[in-house]
């Protein structure tokens, strides 16, 4: 008996962003008014964004020159922004607007990661009339085996990373030009 218990926990813990903190507030049913920014970055004036409110996907082209970005129109089906608003949910992101996730405020004994170059990440939503800003960095990462809250947010960064440089808009735009050191 005490092995299925364990078993179930694992699974549970597997099958979304781990244990959230606490659970989201947000409605089962995706919210007419649901859209989302994603947007992570190296260079601040170069990010990379995935805005479905705004039906835009921007690339950063890694370059000295200008442009330092390209743009092209998303077009989004309704089955992937629901699948977006899914996992928005399961890792309660309407939880982690509080603090950004980053090693400085992780951290539990006065150690922060350190990473070169560092990626920044802000997720703005809106649902149901709220609207959500959640930020945190690389490091993150590196606290996601220990800590439910850099979980979940790592688990969201890791979705959207995917869908972000999968998507056909995203292979239209030009390759980037060079690379961040």
């Amino acid at each position: 008996m005490k092995k299925i218990a364990i078993l179930a926990l694992l699974l549970a813990l597997l099958a979304g962003c781990g244990a959230p903190q606490a659970a989201t507030a947000l409605p089962e049913a995706m919210p007419a008014d649901f859209e989302i920014r994603y947007e992570n970055w190296i260079d601040e004036n170069a990010p990379n964004i995935y805005d479905t409110g705004e039906n835009l996907l921007q690339k950063d082209l890694v370059s000295a020159i200008e442009p330092h970005t390209a743009q092209t129109a998303l077009d989004i089906s309704d089955e992937t922004k629901q699948e977006i608003y899914d996992k928005v949910r399961a890792c309660a992101l309407d939880q982690l607007t509080d603090e950004a996730l980053t090693s400085e405020n992780l951290t539990t004994d006065g150690t922060a990661v350190g990473v070169t170059p560092l990626t920044e990440y802000r997720i703005t939503f809106t649902a149901d009339g709220e609207t959500y800003t959640v930020t945190g960095d690389y490091t993150a990462q590196s606290y996601a085996q220990t800590n439910g809250r850099a979980a979940q947010f790592w688990d969201f960064v890791a979705y959207m990373d995917e869908l972000f440089y999968t998507c056909p808009a995203y292979q239209s735009l030009p390759e980037t030009q060079g690379a961040y050191e």
